[in-house]
């Protein structure tokens, strides 16, 4: 062989390399690509799921806790009026179911109750204030009773009075209760969270109906039928209702059009069934965001492949290793960016519903940028419960949960949309108030306190739990380093709260000097 054809040959060879390695490279990139945009979705579909299951569960949770709470506090409401009933009843010239309407007519939560009297003899009416026994009565007590939710059942001769709580009244109260939550609550991105009742299980036409949303009261009453498609023709809701009879909980997809257009787009769906008054609790959740996060990431990442491919075809066998780990290591890189931002994104406490320390923390820091560029200073909170461990070390952590859900709620009816409130951590919570001045600072702690005193929790054997708090409350000063200053400042008025015996709020003067020897929680929480 002459050396002209061992060259020809050795190019041939080469050429057929490089076009045999090129081939290889960029299969391999597009396999990367398609792999790297697959990753990216589903670990933005897993964070997402987990966000708005995380919210149902809780929503449902609170739904059979509040019942059972509330039920436990009429139980005690109607043991206490035991003793004024029978008081009463034998100190009047009244009739006695003259007597007990009266009575329950003169109370504060007159409206709460229900009354009916009759002749156990002829079964005549005798008063009936929500018609309980309807037009005439066949003595079938037991039916009777069964409405109730806790009553008493008094005997005067042929006459029998039955007063109490009825399970209608105790329904609509747990109702309206958490349906305030949903409509008051607001979430991060184009999502819902939704209570509808199941009337029949069988679907069909208005076989639901919709007790509230988080899109206010527009949609409350909305009568839903399992025929309903979506824009790709499925009946979603009739798939919906098997799953929840099936397993209890459903999760799944269903396409919407975009306006103007026939393209459609995902929604994400998880429901849970709360089988306390045939309730079904669920969130739904745009998904362009996130598919449009991934396709935004996906146009970058293909861009510098395609540099990267092109600058070694050249190189290729050489530098082969070197490409597969910066390519590796650069898909990394990117998952992880894009997961901490979705990360973040998961902003409340779990238990509580308040924002968590971690975004709280990035607003306060945002809000002493801002004020450091002339911008008015936020009204900073500092909230600690008294003897919350206490509470915990005598009732168990479970009821200690409920109360610190209870001040949470109660404080969240004291704010604006504009402000925050911060689990910082424990029985801690850290309020941020936009827009307040000094001034109307004491107006803002009163509203706090109010909420406080108004938490009661009744424990499994009757006892009623009284909740206070310790609050302090200060503002960025001019001298300020840090947002952590001011969250100093606030704190050494929660100091002074507790020394001065709790139950109390403190406000820090403008631009106070702190005192970082004095620490809220060097103050025993026994």
């Amino acid at each position: 062989m002459t050396k002209k054809k061992a060259k020809k040959r050795s190019i041939a060879i080469v050429s057929l390399m490089a076009i045999l390695s090129m081939i290889i490279l960029h299969n391999a990139f597009s396999w990367i690509r398609g792999f790297y945009s697959e990753q990216l979705y589903s670990n933005a579909l897993k964070l997402k799921t987990g966000f708005i299951k995380s919210i149902v569960q809780t929503l449902g949770n609170d739904v059979s806790s509040e019942k059972e709470n509330q039920n436990k506090e009429f139980t005690v409401r109607l043991e206490n009026s035991k003793a004024y009933v029978s008081d009463i009843i034998y100190r009047t010239d009244k009739k006695p179911e003259v007597a007990v309407k009266d009575y329950l007519k003169s109370r504060v939560d007159g409206s709460d109750w229900t009354y009916l009297a009759y002749d156990k003899e002829t079964n005549e009416i005798i008063m009936d204030s929500d018609g309980l026994l309807g037009d005439s009565f066949n003595g079938d007590i037991e039916e009777i009773e069964s409405c109730f939710s806790a009553f008493e059942k008094l005997t005067f001769g042929n006459t029998i009075i039955i007063y109490g709580i009825t399970n209608d009244y105790l329904k609509n109260y747990v109702l309206e209760d958490i349906s305030r939550k949903v409509m008051d609550d607001e979430y991060e991105g184009d999502t819902l969270l939704w209570i509808n009742e199941i009337r029949n299980f069988e679907g069909g036409y208005n076989y639901a109906v919709r007790i509230a949303d988080s899109d206010g009261r527009k949609n409350k009453g909305l009568l839903l039928n399992t025929d309903i498609t979506d824009a790709a023709g499925n009946t979603y809701l009739a798939a919906e209702l098997d799953m929840l009879k099936e397993s209890g909980e459903a999760f799944y997809t269903y396409q919407m059009k975009k306006e103007g257009t026939e393209d459609t787009y995902p929604i994400l769906v998880y429901a849970r069934l709360v089988k306390d008054y045939n309730l079904v609790v669920g969130m739904q959740s745009d998904m362009r965001d996130v598919t449009l996060v991934v396709e935004e990431t996906r146009k970058t990442v293909n861009r510098y492949l395609y540099l990267l491919e092109a600058g070694l075809i050249f190189t290729f066998l050489i530098l082969i290793f070197l490409v597969g780990y910066g390519t590796a290591k650069t898909e990394r890189a990117f998952t992880t960016n894009e997961t901490k931002i979705l990360v973040r994104k998961v902003q409340n406490d779990a238990l509580t519903g308040a924002t968590s320390r971690q975004f709280g923390e990035e607003k306060l820091n945002d809000f002493f940028r801002a004020f450091k560029e002339g911008k008015p200073s936020p009204v900073i909170m500092i909230l600690d419960i008294d003897y919350f461990k206490q509470i915990n070390d005598t009732y168990g952590h479970d009821i200690g949960d409920v109360v610190l859900k209870r001040v949470v709620t109660g404080l969240y009816r004291t704010i604006r949309q504009s402000d925050y409130l911060i689990r910082w951590g424990g029985d801690e919570f850290i309020g941020v108030y936009l827009g307040v001045t000094h001034e109307n600072i004491e107006i803002v702690a009163e509203k706090v306190m109010e909420s406080i005193r108004l938490v009661r929790v009744v424990t499994e054997d009757g006892t009623e739990i009284k909740v206070t708090a310790s609050v302090g409350f200060a503002e960025f000063g001019d001298s300020d380093e840090e947002y952590g200053d001011g969250l100093k400042r606030a704190d050494n008025m929660l100091y002074k709260s507790k020394l001065g015996g709790r139950n109390q709020y403190q406000i820090a003067n403008v631009n106070a000097a702190i005192d970082k020897d004095k620490k809220s929680d060097s103050i025993s929480r026994n």
